[in-house]
């Protein structure tokens, strides 16, 4: 009897870890996608700025950068509202759409050796979005993100440092002679069509973004990582640069549907005034080539030049219509497309943009590299990306005043040209402007909006968190941010140490 019941003990035993080991096969249906083929997700990721890019880009980085003005009444982002049915869509669409779909990746495929160039293509691509979320908000959930589970709040500098060493690592990883990895089909790889080497180039440069950004909180470590990533191989030609393609059938949030289809916004004073003066020449040759005026009733009393509109009215003039707007038939494929199938490109890094960081890492000492020969040769690398005929560069270039004169002096004009080849990139140029203080940029013409949470004649530094956060997620955020009221916009992010108040002569003495 004693030997039977053992032996029955053995065969229930064996039955149960037999069905244990065959549970989750035997409970998952056989039509169930388990994995999904990176193909499938690099696109949601890739156009990611683009699927709400009005409310969160637009009316904030924009309109900040004053690269463009508002020209609707109640639009009130531009004296420094926070909406957040507009730029709260940017931190839920992030965290839950491609950080997560990133992270299902690198679950999927993270441990196959077939898939290390492709994972090392979306983690170049991840680290972007990350600067791009960390340098609007500042200090945000980064280690253990995107899991579904709460994690703390990192800083600035920690995300910083981290996404340096990721980028490192991803381009590092990339093997464009393995013939026997996976890869994307040339169509699905939005930005550079499957070409691996550039893929690497582009990390890089945004090392030396990223570098850069540092140079006035942690200027030895910005040196370091600089020279580090221009040997290692940044853009060389406007062939390397970052775009985000339109294509002409399908639904884009984007610039042709602000500024012309809905007719919402219009060409920044404060930009446009750039495009001239800035060379004896007069007139730069871009302006036509990027803005134009629609046949309205309104009509301004000189429309032989461009002409924006100031930014942060309360009460807009009658004839806000008046002023330059985007020109769709700016002649030129690398903004408004072929004409055919692409409609228009999303900048997200100009090769022209990395020629200027070279130049400013020379002027620092930082590279061995000339600093006004690399400030000439970005401003030609945009003239050539945008179109401009070879004369009208040659007078304009030829008319720009060298840099001379005290490193703050050079750095202010220097960084003048990057903000007027970084057209229309508002993003990057407001963290320069953040970042270095130039070049000018006028505060709200109203002043700023009572119901802002910036001090007034201060400039916006920083988004604040979204309400989701404040409402679900307080114990979580810095403590000296995580009540609605001490969330202000005019907190400087951690790279940001100075204040354009302090401008003396119109230059800082804070930058180096």
């Amino acid at each position: 009897m004693k030997k039977r019941i053992i032996f029955l003990g053995m065969v229930l035993l064996t039955f149960v870890v037999g069905c244990t080991e065959d549970f989750e096969e035997m409970n998952t249906p056989s039509n169930v996608i388990t994995k999904v083929d990176p193909s499938y997700v690099i696109n949601g990721m890739f156009q990611n700025p683009l699927s709400n890019y009005q409310r969160n880009i637009n009316l904030y980085p924009d309109f900040y950068s004053q690269y463009w003005s508002n020209i609707v009444s109640g639009f009130e982002s531009p004296r420094y509202e926070y909406v957040d049915g507009w730029i709260g869509n940017q931190w839920n669409e992030f965290y839950t759409g491609p950080l997560a779909d990133y992270n299902a990746q690198i679950g999927f495929y993270g441990e196959d050796p077939a898939y290390t160039n492709v994972l090392a293509q979306m983690e170049i691509w991840m680290c972007a979005e990350w600067q791009r979320m960390t340098d609007t908000y500042g200090d945000i959930p980064y280690f253990g993100a995107g899991t579904g589970e709460t994690v703390p709040y990192n800083s600035q500098q920690e995300i910083y440092y981290d996404l340096i060493s990721r980028l490192k690592v991803a381009v590092d990883a990339i093997d464009s002679d393995d013939s026997s990895q996976y890869a994307f089909p040339a169509n699905y790889d939005l930005i550079y069509s499957g070409d691996l080497e550039k893929w690497k180039r582009f990390g890089n440069s945004l090392r030396l973004r990223l570098a850069m950004r540092m140079s006035n909180v942690d200027p030895d470590k910005a040196r370091t990582e600089a020279a580090a990533a221009i040997a290692d191989g940044v853009m060389t030609s406007n062939a390397d640069g970052a775009h985000i393609p339109l294509w002409s059938s399908g639904w884009y949030d984007y610039h042709h549907q602000m500024a012309w289809n809905w007719d919402n916004t219009r060409a920044s004073r404060t930009f446009t005034d750039y495009l001239y003066g800035q060379s004896s020449v007069g007139e730069d040759p871009r302006a036509w080539k990027w803005f134009t005026y629609k046949d309205d009733d309104d009509v301004l009393a000189d429309e032989s030049v461009i002409t924006g509109i100031e930014n942060g009215y309360n009460t807009l003039p009658a004839n806000a219509k008046a002023y330059a707007t985007i020109n769709l038939d700016g002649g030129y494929v690398g903004f408004v497309g072929d004409g055919a199938d692409i409609l228009m490109y999303m900048p997200y890094m100009f090769y022209s943009e990395t020629v200027f960081l070279k130049a400013e890492a020379a002027l620092r000492g930082w590279t061995a590299g000339d600093a006004n020969g690399l400030y000439i040769e970005g401003v030609q690398a945009s003239m050539d990306y945008v179109g401009v005929d070879a004369t009208s560069a040659s007078d304009y270039i030829s008319g720009l005043p060298s840099l001379t004169g005290p490193n703050e002096e050079q750095l202010k004009q220097l960084i003048t040209q990057k903000y007027i080849a970084n057209f229309p990139n508002g993003s990057e140029a407001w963290a320069d402007f953040r970042r270095t203080d130039y070049p000018d940029i006028s505060l709200p013409l109203d002043g700023v909006s009572g119901s802002s949470s910036v001090a007034a004649d201060t400039w916006v530094k920083r988004i604040r968190y979204p309400d989701n956060q404040h409402s679900l997620n307080s114990i979580s955020m810095p403590s000296t941010q995580n009540t609605v009221d001490s969330d202000r916009m005019d907190i400087r992010l951690w790279w940001d140490t100075a204040d354009t108040k302090t401008k003396s002569g119109g230059l800082m003495s804070s930058n180096f």
